[in-house]
């Protein structure tokens, strides 16, 4: 909760107390005090945070006891109360207050942490169409693949500052949200109040010529934002963070001609949803950096390219990605020469081409939940060592099984043979997968719910801290100590170099 928030919650608190006490001239022009108070916080509430519906109970509690501390004669109307009736109403008074005071707690309008690198951050949208590449989720042969992207930059503002509102479209995403999974999206308008330390279209840093490009790459049925406690941080250390906004497999992507793409999702309760999502992969998502790239080369010579030509290193190339984002770039960075260096935020290593037994030919580093050793390094019965009930699980009959043999093996040993020869595994304690996104952040239920035994932002800053680290290193090479030592300096973190 925000700083005025707490205050109106603290005066209606007090303005409660003094309704349930014995009603006398004294307490009475006490809550005529904390009611005018209130009445003064709420306004500048307004102006300086704004109104908001997870507030709605706290605002009626403050105006209802307002009005009955101020009128002529409350002790009339006290009096002819029964005893049993005030209890009930003392009681559902309290009930009330906690209710109203759990709500704008557990959906706060939460903060980001500050970036901690020199530069202050940029931001800007922009809309990439590829006439080469048709587009496979419409049957329309003359659709063409369009994907939109958010840029975070180094910045020359003179300082930090909370002024960019978080995420893009976030009303419509909400909107589907509400269409998708049931939830008023008026309860989840809190989201749209957040600040960010990203100035929209601020002008981009010239103390470097040029700075390294990272993309990033959502993941399934996410956005491109939803990284932002990491993209922010990135940039702040001078780098480019391109965040790719995969159409049709985004919760929804809104063109500029005002197109609300939703996504297709993927039956994941049958085997073949499982063979579905690793054709995605390498046909659409892998190519979809690809086409980023392209047009990124494309404005970095562009003379009508107003704010990045010439400052896109396209020489030094990073990416990372979240879940099946991470396999996109684990399976980018094998394909496309342009990519250097690439993380797998807690992903499985999905994808139709397999990996080398002696590794990713260049540098590649895992960050993930910490789990047993029995699940690190998957591996696949055959078809008839598969119990029924194993089958079952997977939505799999023995033949489909039997007949996708190869995906599995292969799906194994790319789990295995990823990081060989001097790739980097961190292991993070106490954190699940949706840990490495913003979402922990929308409300403090959600890592109760996940089972976070790690603080959220603690997480964020350890994995902020080996994905700058990784970076530094491959594409600014430089020697960050973080990397040079099995034992980390954050108890919920280990580090293995293969």
């Amino acid at each position: 909760m925000r700083m005025m928030e707490w205050v109106l919650l603290a005066f209606a608190g007090g303005m409660l107390t003094l309704a349930n006490l014995r009603y006398t001239y004294r307490t009475r022009q006490m809550a005529r005090i904390l009611s005018f108070l209130s009445i003064v916080a709420a306004a500048i509430h307004g102006i300086t945070e704004g109104f908001r519906a997870q507030m709605i109970l706290i605002y009626f509690m403050i105006l209802l006891i307002s009005v009955v501390v101020w009128i002529k004669k409350p002790q009339q109307l006290v009096s002819t109360l029964k005893s049993w009736v005030v209890i009930p109403l003392v009681i559902l008074s309290l009930l009330g207050y906690t209710l109203s005071a759990a709500l704008p707690i557990v959906l706060p309008v939460f903060s980001f942490d500050k970036p901690t690198g020199s530069y202050t951050v940029g931001t800007t949208i922009r809309y990439v169409t590829d006439p080469s590449r048709e587009e496979t989720f419409t049957a329309d042969p003359n659709d063409h693949r369009e994907l939109l992207i958010q840029i975070w930059y180094p910045s020359s503002q003179p300082t930090h500052s909370t002024t960019g509102n978080y995420g893009v479209n976030s009303h419509a995403i909400l909107k589907e949200v509400e269409k998708d999974y049931q939830i008023p999206a008026i309860l989840l308008s809190n989201l749209e109040m957040v600040k960010t330390y990203s100035t929209k279209d601020a002008p981009i840093s010239t103390r470097e010529s040029a700075y390294p490009v990272l993309l990033f790459s959502h993941g399934l049925s996410l956005y491109g934002f939803q990284n932002t406690y990491q993209m922010e941080e990135l940039a702040s250390h001078g780098f480019i963070v391109v965040a790719i906004q995969h159409t049709y497999n985004a919760l929804l992507t809104v063109l500029p001609d005002g197109r609300k793409l939703s996504d297709q999702p993927i039956n994941l309760s049958k085997f073949q949803g499982f063979i579905d999502m690793n054709e995605i992969l390498n046909k659409v998502w892998v190519k979809d950096a690809g086409s980023v790239l392209d047009y990124l080369q494309n404005i970095n010579l562009s003379s009508s390219e107003t704010m990045f030509k010439g400052k896109l290193d396209m020489l030094r190339v990073g990416m990372l990605g979240h879940s099946f984002g991470g396999a996109a770039a684990a399976q980018t960075l094998f394909l496309d020469s342009r990519v250097k260096a690439a993380i797998n935020l807690d992903g499985t290593l999905f994808g139709t081409v397999a990996l080398p037994s002696t590794s990713i030919p260049k540098p590649f580093m895992q960050i993930s939940a910490d789990v047993p050793e029995s699940e690190k390094a998957p591996s696949f019965l055959t078809a008839e060592e598969m119990s029924e009930s194993d089958l079952k699980k997977l939505g799999a009959t023995r033949e489909e099984y039997a007949k996708n043999q190869d995906f599995l093996t292969l799906f194994s040993n790319n789990s295995k043979h990823a990081l060989n020869n001097h790739g980097y595994q961190v292991w993070i304690k106490g954190v699940e997968h949706y840990t490495f996104s913003d979402i922990p952040l929308y409300s403090p239920l959600i890592p109760l719910i996940f089972g976070d035994r790690t603080d959220t932002k603690l997480a964020h800053r350890i994995i902020n801290d080996y994905t700058l680290a990784f970076f530094e290193k491959t594409l600014k090479q430089t020697n960050p100590s973080l990397l040079n030592d099995s034992k980390s300096p954050y108890p919920e973190a280990a580090l293995e170099i293969k």
